[in-house]
Parts: structure tokens; sequence; C-alpha cells
């Protein structure tokens, strides 16, 4: 991980080869890293607050409307000590196994969404560089002074 994003108070590390792309629309901006192969992992912030639930059932319904075969598992994964609504996904595309994760919680200032998605042939590979940029993610608003602050 020799690459960070720090901007719309969220910071988080990832691999330098991978490419970023920012995307901000209405009260949402999407950051994406993309891999060399197929897999991404990508945050949303939601500035209107969405209730992290409905976030993750409105991905859980647009896997179901594109896929046939589908499958979630609930997960208790956490991101920055936080609790999360957080699912696990498998789903075939192209005859392939491909895998998901999504997780979703709400700050002071935004709801975030982290979505991840690989093959299940780069599973070995690339999903613990996946939970590694999850890991590193820092979620942070200014304090009255312009310092960084734990948004707790």
């Amino acid at each position: 991980m020799d690459a960070t994003y720090q901007s719309h108070g969220v910071r988080f590390r990832y691999p330098g080869e991978w490419e970023l792309a920012e995307h901000q629309e209405d009260d949402q901006v999407s950051i994406t890293v993309s891999s060399p192969a197929t897999a991404f992992w990508m945050l949303s912030l939601f500035a209107s607050r969405p209730e992290p639930a409905d976030v993750v059932q409105t991905v859980l319904a647009a896997f179901r409307e594109e896929y046939e075969e589908i499958d979630d598992y609930r997960s208790a994964a956490r991101i920055e000590k936080r609790p999360t609504v957080a699912r696990d996904i498998d789903f075939v595309c192209l005859d392939r196994l491909n895998i998901a994760g999504v997780r979703a919680f709400r700050t002071r200032t935004f709801t975030a969404l982290v979505l991840y998605q690989l093959t299940e042939v780069e599973r070995d590979e690339i999903e613990p560089i996946l939970e590694q940029i999850t890991r590193s993610l820092s979620c942070r608003i200014a304090s009255p002074k312009d310092e960084p602050a734990n948004d707790e």
C-alpha cells in the first residue's frame, strides 16, 4: 500500500499501481480504485445520510436485478471499530463465480458505503488487498480549528 487518498473527510491507502477515479454527483461522491485485472474497491459518501440498511438493500436489489445467480450472507464486518450493515455476496457472471463485499455505516456528516468486487480466480491474491484498503479507511471531519478530528 504505497498510495494514499485523502479528501472529502476520508483517507485510505491503496496500491500505487491501481487506478484511482473520483466521481461526484448531487450529494454523492464515489472514489474507486481498480486493480490492473478486474477487481475494484469503491467508497461512496452520501451527504444526505441515508440509513445504512437502506443503502445496502439498494445495492442488493441492484445485484439481484443484474444477476440471476446470487447468494448473500450477513457479515459482522467493522470499519474503524464501527459496526456496519454488511453483506457478502457470491454471484455468477459470464460463467465465473464473483465475490462482492458491501459495508455501510453513518457518521455525523455522511453515510459511507464500501463496495468491493473480485472474481474467484483473484480471491487468494486480491481479497487480502481489498481488506487492507478497507482497514486503512479513516473518516475525519474538520474541527473548529480546522484540524483533523475523529468522527465518532
